[in-house]
């Protein structure tokens, strides 16, 4: 079974996926709309940073059957500075 804080660290992990996939999508478009080093630098960036969000959330759904929550709430600080990171970029990014 899964405890509380793993779960809260899979739903932040989850939540991080999607907000890094909407950035991803942005810089997408700007890449094939401006060929430039600048926006495909931007690109790369965003895709490492999804891949970065899409693993960890299964990295953590494992951690989950293995570990306490004594390791879950260390990671869950760092999820929270991650997701509040993301909400910044992604609010400049749609400004």
């Amino acid at each position: 079974m899964i405890g509380v804080y793993w779960s809260i660290d899979i739903l932040l992990s989850a939540a991080s996926t999607a907000m890094a996939a909407v950035v991803f999508l942005f810089y997408a478009g700007a890449a094939m709309r401006r060929r430039t080093r600048f926006t495909l630098s931007l690109f790369a960036f965003s895709l490492a940073f999804l891949a970065q969000s899409a693993v960890s959330t299964v990295i953590f759904y494992y951690f989950a059957h293995y570990y306490t929550a004594s390791v879950a709430i260390p990671l869950m600080i760092l999820m929270i500075l991650e997701v509040a990171g993301l909400a910044s970029l992604l609010y400049v990014v749609q400004s």
